[in-house]
């Protein structure tokens, strides 16, 4: 008989644990609500079975303090860290906070796919709201301009009085000249891709943004960049962007300051590395950096690029279309220019694009 009570009791046990969530909070339901009616009906007044019930109320509200507690501690750590990593970076708090945001983003791609909502404007329509109109006086920065000016010997004076105050793109042909990868005949896509594979700290590393006619199929650099090793894997182009700061210090190690960019602006804060290896094309690809001072220098081969003003400036500005060469950098603020480009034909092409912090209290 001992034995038979175990067993059934045994069994009720392993079905109360096989039994769904919903199923037992139906189940505790029923027994309060018995156990309600079974106080009412001996008698009990309302303050007895508030005595009675005191216990569970309390470990009630002890258990939703912990929980509160608990949340409220993670916020805390949360703001913690972000603070503590914001101040470890030579950029602005925001801009790193965006690119963890990015980061994130992408590691929750597996579970969530919210990349229908990326291309929205706004995820609720706000009927009130207009976007402010782009001012036409600006435009007059761009409408007298016909081509992109060739410099050499460039001062930061020179540069900011007639080009990056006027928002004028400009091509200096000397501003690589002491760069190490342009002093030797060695540099090549391994000296780019050993920076991802070789560094234990860029093992994880994710790009914000990958453009490739290679399928990737992920997210996952390092296997994009094993992939274009292989010496049979041909035709081929790829830009990506790196906000990862690991990643972004790991590159700078490939380029320098422009001699002619004054101390005072800040280091770039993301970068850009655009390769191709016998991509034929004049189909031109658009890169999108955030707003501020933007440099592409090439390091080999040659780029085709395309700066179009802004929808608002369309009747009044020009496209500006030219061609990059070896050793050669063009810089532009992209306040009023969108950028495109397409590699060039029938050779190898390595080139890295900055994107710093500018604007009108820049100096």
């Amino acid at each position: 008989m001992a034995g038979e009570k175990a067993s059934r009791k045994r069994g009720g046990a392993a079905a109360h644990r096989d039994m769904a969530y919903d199923e037992k909070l139906r189940l505790l339901d029923d027994e309060l609500t018995s156990f309600h009616q079974s106080c009412q009906q001996a008698g009990f007044t309302a303050e007895e079975m508030e005595a009675i019930c005191a216990p569970l109320v309390d470990a009630v509200r002890a258990a939703r303090m912990r929980s509160a507690a608990k949340t409220a501690a993670c916020v805390l750590l949360a703001v913690g860290l972000a603070a503590v990593l914001a101040s470890t970076v030579p950029v602005s708090p925001s801009l790193h906070l965006t690119a963890l945001g990015r980061l994130a983003m992408i590691k929750v791609l597996p579970f969530w796919d919210w990349t229908s909502l990326f291309y929205e404007s706004c995820l609720i329509a706000n009927p009130f709201f207009g976007v402010p109109p782009f001012p036409e006086e600006d435009c007059m920065a761009c409408e007298s301009l016909e081509r992109v000016d060739r410099l050499s010997d460039a001062s930061y004076e020179h540069l900011l009085d007639n080009y990056l105050s006027r928002d004028a793109p400009a091509i200096v042909v000397d501003a690589m000249e002491s760069w190490p990868a342009m002093t030797t005949d060695h540099f090549y896509f391994d000296n780019i891709t050993q920076i991802y594979l070789d560094d234990d700290k860029l093992v994880d590393t994710v790009p914000c943004l990958l453009t490739s006619n290679l399928r990737t199929g992920s997210s996952d650099l390092h296997a994009f960049l094993k992939r274009i090793r292989n010496p049979a894997v041909e035709k081929w182009f790829v830009h990506w962007q790196n906000c990862d700061i690991h990643a972004v210090k790991a590159l700078r190690r490939m380029y320098q300051r422009p001699y002619f960019l004054s101390s005072s602006v800040s280091p770039a804060h993301f970068n850009w590395v655009l390769m191709s290896s016998n991509y034929n094309t004049s189909v031109y690809k658009k890169v999108e950096p955030d707003s501020g001072l933007i440099m592409l220098a090439q390091i080999r081969g040659s780029t085709s690029f395309r700066l179009t003003p802004h929808k608002a400036c369309n009747a009044s500005c020009s496209q500006l279309a030219g061609n990059l060469y070896e050793g050669e950098m063009l810089i532009f603020t992209n306040f009023i220019w969108s950028f495109e480009y397409y590699p060039g034909r029938n050779m190898d092409n390595v080139a890295i694009l900055t994107e710093t912090v500018w604007g009108e209290n820049t100096i």
